[in-house]
């Protein structure tokens, strides 16, 4: 599907979803976080030769017609998806294509104060924005954001947003270890998201190999830290690696399973209980070629695309 969908994904919170990547062939982020599941690459503030809206509807409708018991598009990209330059267009001809399908955007929040941006932000259904840090310090440690962002617009670009946004609104933190999990950091962040209409918070810390050498807060933190923002009436879920022996049967071509570990690197226990037999059998041949690396991060053992062997 020519790179831009990928998936099926099976969250917990947010149903089977089909990823759709606005930037399917290089990384295009306004951010460089230092625990980013993508290659490190220097932020930037645009996109450079986005993809036509027609050639995205067209893709999606395939994805649609092949996966029909979808519950949710989320919309995404190789780095940030509001970079992509004709995101309102997409969004309003998308209504005639998904049908039920609802759809979800994933976002770092940073351009929500554009004012052109938040109105096609709108027009989702649900919007997940991610927060890491409301110290300037901090957050430029963390984000590596573009010398163009300026915290303090970020703030407010979100602020706003979150109260003419009529859809379900999510946000997202993920804590490093000594860099934004301060108690004074947490606080902070506690008191900027209590009084948005927030579905939920949810909070994590690295768990699938990141771009930078940085480590992991404990499960013990974690779950101190999620008692901070129910404390201040957020609805909290602190998100933990659960075993699971469900068994499902995905059958991916060496495309989708090019694409999605591109994406995110997959576990072993994902890959056990979630592919089909023929899946994991194209990816032995994709470990024997070296197209596909298999590491270890945090006691955990991983499927990824090696850096240096990204999809073109």
């Amino acid at each position: 599907m020519g790179g831009i969908i990928f998936g099926p994904v099976r969250s917990r919170r947010f149903g089977e979803s089909l990823g759709v990547d606005l930037s399917p062939y290089v990384k295009q982020c306004n951010y460089d976080c230092l625990y980013c599941e993508l290659e490190g690459k220097k932020a930037q503030d645009s996109m450079e030769s986005p993809l036509e809206v027609e050639t995205i509807l067209r893709e999606i409708q395939k994805g649609l017609a092949h996966f029909p018991n979808i519950e949710s598009l989320t919309i995404t990209a190789n780095g940030e998806p509001t970079l992509y330059p004709y995101l309102y267009e997409l969004m309003l001809r998308l209504e005639d294509v998904k049908g039920a399908t609802q759809t979800l955007l994933l976002t770092n929040g940073s351009l929500l104060c554009e004012p052109s941006i938040a109105r096609a932000c709108l027009l989702f259904d649900k919007v997940k924005f991610s927060l890491d840090a409301l110290s300037k310090e901090v957050f430029k440690k963390i984000d590596r954001p573009s010398k163009t962002i300026n915290l303090e617009q970020v703030l407010h670009g979100i602020y706003d947003f979150s109260a003419d946004f009529m859809g379900e609104l999510y946000a997202e933190i993920l804590f490093v270890k000594s860099i934004n999990d301060s108690l004074e950091e947490v606080k902070k962040m506690a008191k900027f998201l209590a009084p948005m209409r927030l579905k939920r918070l949810d909070i994590g810390t690295i768990d699938r190999p990141p771009a930078y050498k940085v480590e992991r807060i404990s499960e013990k933190q974690l779950e101190s830290l999620g008692r901070i923002f129910l404390d201040f009436g957020i609805p909290t879920f602190v998100a933990k690696r659960i075993e699971s022996n469900r068994q499902e049967n995905l059958i991916l071509t060496q495309e989708e399973i090019l694409k999605t570990l591109a994406m995110r690197p997959q576990s072993l226990q994902d890959i056990s209980t979630l592919w089909h037999s023929s899946t994991k059998k194209i990816l032995q041949e994709l470990l024997q070629s070296g197209a596909v690396e298999r590491i270890e991060s945090n006691g955990e053992e991983f499927f990824r695309i090696p850096y240096d062997n990204k999809i073109q």
